[in-house]
């Protein structure tokens, strides 16, 4: 990162005191040191909790950095496919942090985009699903480039075919020297992300490293989050890639992962988390079902009149706005502060909803493209 970069002063507004970061390397070991024994992250696999702590998640990246190291990977290209899991985010910071380059592909890609994405994006190795091997071995033939093929929910290695867990163990047992040594240019291709938008088929947007060092230092300049998020946008987004994992794990944050998006309230009431970001259709649907509530409760004047109460007492600084709607902020697990909405414009009229009630809601400019060409 440019530390020549000078940040004017902002006549509205304060900026946020960040830690410089040089390298997405540099931040998890900054992570480590000052929050090595605080959960990174928390997630249910068949309604267990399991806690992982940034000294536990960077010795997996190691881990699996080390194996893929050892497989003559160092510098490939590393394509991963699934469903939102912590099994992802491991795949992910491990490539962030190697010599080679990240592709996170759609986890709802038709067959033969799939199969035209790894081919295009020069993938040496993948890491999969279940439900994606049978595609995978059906056409192996026309995937030359790709040497491993790492399967999630595999239990045992297959020849190319190798099980996850048994290349952590693997990983686990090596000297990780020389995956933490890795370097790579930092205006070199890193993260090469898919996106069709609105222009139809697929195309790579390739961001380095650079890019999302800039994104996390300033992003949180301006706008800052807190200390545990409910991860709930597909990791594959940008959105979710980088505002929300990488700028929560510089902030020291706990990022639990949602297991269902039937399940987004309930999880809201286990986590309790303070910080979550979303698509507006999701901020939409809970002013939807807010409002029809309180208008099956036959409330809705008296609610109207607690929000003008609200704003009137606000403006001689007094803020009752948690007490007022206390049943609201329970739904949400009582201590949710902040929706960040990016992906399409938010309804005016649902961020002064969300404010009036004591939530602040933001709109966070989601285009990929931008990303990279803003902060070079």
């Amino acid at each position: 990162m440019n530390s020549n970069i000078k940040i004017k002063e902002n006549p509205y507004f304060d900026y946020y005191d960040v830690p410089k970061i040089t390298s997405i390397k540099d931040m998890m070991q900054q992570a480590v040191a000052a929050a090595g024994d605080k959960p990174a992250f928390m997630y249910k696999v068949n309604d267990v909790v399991h806690e992982v702590t940034y000294r536990e998640f960077d010795r997996q990246t190691a881990a699996l950095g080390s194996f893929i190291v050892s497989l003559g990977e160092a510098e490939g290209h590393i394509a991963c496919i699934g469903q939102n899991r912590y099994e992802w985010l491991v795949v992910y910071l491990m490539a962030l942090q190697s010599a080679g380059v990240f592709v996170p592909l759609d986890r709802d890609l038709p067959e033969k985009e799939f199969i035209y994405l790894l081919q295009a994006s020069d993938s040496t190795v993948v890491f999969y699903e279940e439900n994606r091997e049978e595609s995978l071995r059906r056409h192996r033939d026309e995937l030359p480039n790709i040497r491993y093929f790492i399967g999630f929910d595999r239990t045992e290695d297959d020849g190319d075919f190798l099980s996850y867990s048994e290349c952590m163990k693997k990983g686990s047992a090596m000297d990780d020297t020389v995956y933490r040594s890795l370097e790579s240019d930092p205006h070199a291709l890193k993260d090469l992300v898919y996106t069709s938008g609105t222009t139809g088929s697929a195309k790579g947007v390739m961001l380095s490293e650079h890019n999302l060092v800039s994104s996390i230092y300033y992003g949180l300049m301006v706008s800052t989050v807190f200390t545990k998020s409910l991860s709930v946008l597909p990791y594959h987004h940008t959105y979710a890639g980088v505002p929300e994992i990488l700028v929560s794990l510089h902030k020291h944050a706990t990022i639990c992962i949602n297991d269902s998006l039937m399940r987004v309230l309930k999880n809201l009431q286990f986590y309790k988390p303070d910080y979550i970001y979303l698509v507006p259709a999701f901020a939409e649907l809970f002013y939807s079902k807010i409002t029809k509530t309180v208008a099956a409760q036959n409330k809705t004047k008296a609610f109207n009149t607690l929000i003008k109460i609200g704003r009137g007492l606000r403006k001689i600084g007094i803020d009752m706005r948690k007490v007022f709607f206390k049943s609201i902020h329970e739904t949400f697990g009582g201590n949710m502060r902040k929706l960040v909405c990016g992906g399409a414009p938010i309804p005016s009229h649902i961020g002064q909803f969300f404010d009036d009630i004591g939530f602040s809601l933001i709109g966070g400019y989601g285009i990929t493209e931008l990303l990279a060409l803003s902060v070079c």
